[in-house]
């Protein structure tokens, strides 16, 4: 029984604790639709109002601050429907075109409540841009600067900085704005040394204004000499088959000419009667050429025309647009694919090793000299 009275107590306390606290006074300022950003023209009702007041003379008031002077303005239908001509803006036209603050409180209240405050956040949306220097389009291998910035907007949440899906933030410094200032300017920098790689890849800067994502978006075009990928100097060809290919990969911006010619008297092979030639863009500044050879129209009763090209074997000549021969190729045709396999090294391997040979060398020489 005792446990009963001691259940029956503390339940009766807790009831009446929760009346006297619901019936305490208290304010309460609420935004109608309460959302976290807002658009320009969104409508938003705001009501401040005393919960439960001691005395019916005891009223709120609601205050409007402005975020750049800070100065605080009391809301009373007067200035609403007659605003003064030293009033702001936003009561001549009734229009919250900047952020503001909105406070609530009760001046005349016996017992001190605390003040309610809401901040009523209105979005200035702008595009960023991407500024290249020091001009267009870049050069491989040289000094560049990226640029992308934004101005006039509100608010500043998140950045970030993409070149072909990867993050690349951290390559350079970012000034972040001030929260306190509106509106608000972004400015991220960084320097860059392209290589031909970057030819044709997807700059993206994205800034994330209040709740909105704003991109801009670059496809880099990068200047750089004509060079081969790969181009095999043993290709395997059967003879037997109808038709047979050979293949050269090669890079350039802007594009390069890849001439085929034969080794014996140097003629250009051409795109004719049982020969077909194909250039396919691969993308980045890179191209495939491929000869295509028919065996049968290349082979009459008294002539072998098919096996005799093959055997005297090409000769391949990047040129760029001024027809300077950039590198060279010769090509033999080996009927055994087993010879094909040892592939032939790229320029960018052979200048590796070469210099790597050159500082062995160099080494050596030194290193009996001082012996």
């Amino acid at each position: 029984q005792r446990i009963k009275d001691v259940c029956c107590i503390s339940f009766f306390l807790t009831i009446l604790i929760s009346l006297i606290q619901s019936s305490k006074s208290a304010l309460k300022l609420t935004f109608t639709s309460d959302e976290k950003y807002y658009t320009e023209g969104h409508v938003v009702e705001i009501l401040c109002e005393l919960i439960n007041p001691n005395d019916h003379t005891e009223v709120s008031q609601l205050w409007h601050v402005d975020i750049k002077s800070g100065q605080r303005t009391p809301i009373r239908r007067a200035l609403l429907h007659t605003p003064p001509d030293d009033s702001l803006d936003i009561f001549k036209h009734n229009k919250n075109k900047h952020t503001s603050r909105y406070e609530c409180t009760c001046p005349d209240c016996e017992e001190q409540l605390e003040k309610k405050t809401k901040e009523l956040t209105v979005m200035k949306l702008t595009d960023p841009k991407w500024h290249i220097e020091p001009g267009w389009p870049i050069q491989e291998n040289a000094k560049t600067t990226l640029k992308c910035t934004a101005d006039d907007f509100y608010p500043y949440v998140s950045h970030q900085i993409l070149r072909n899906h990867h993050k690349i933030d951290g390559d350079g410094k970012a000034t972040i704005p001030n929260n306190n200032t509106i509106p608000q300017k972004f400015y991220w920098e960084a320097t860059v040394t392209p290589t031909h790689e970057w030819h044709n890849t997807t700059l993206e800067c994205t800034i994330i204004e209040g709740n909105h994502e704003k991109h801009a978006v670059k496809i880099l075009e990068v200047i750089f000499t004509p060079r081969f990928i790969k181009c095999e100097e043993k290709q395997y060809v059967n003879s037997t088959r109808d038709k047979s290919t050979i293949v050269c990969y090669y890079a350039g911006n802007p594009q390069p000419k890849l001439l085929w010619l034969r080794q014996t008297d140097e003629r250009p092979v051409t795109s004719d009667a049982g020969v077909t030639i194909e250039v396919k863009d691969e993308h980045h500044g890179k191209y495939k050429s491929a000869v295509t050879f028919d065996r049968q129209t290349l082979t009459t009763k008294e002539d072998n025309y098919y096996e005799q090209l093959l055997a005297d074997g090409f000769i391949v000549r990047l040129t760029n647009n001024n027809n300077e021969v950039r590198e060279s190729r010769k090509i033999n045709i080996v009927s055994d694919a087993n010879q094909a396999r040892t592939n032939p090294l790229d320029s960018l391997s052979r200048a590796t090793i070469q210099n790597f040979s050159t500082s062995i060398i160099l080494f050596s020489f030194l290193i009996i000299r001082y012996i």
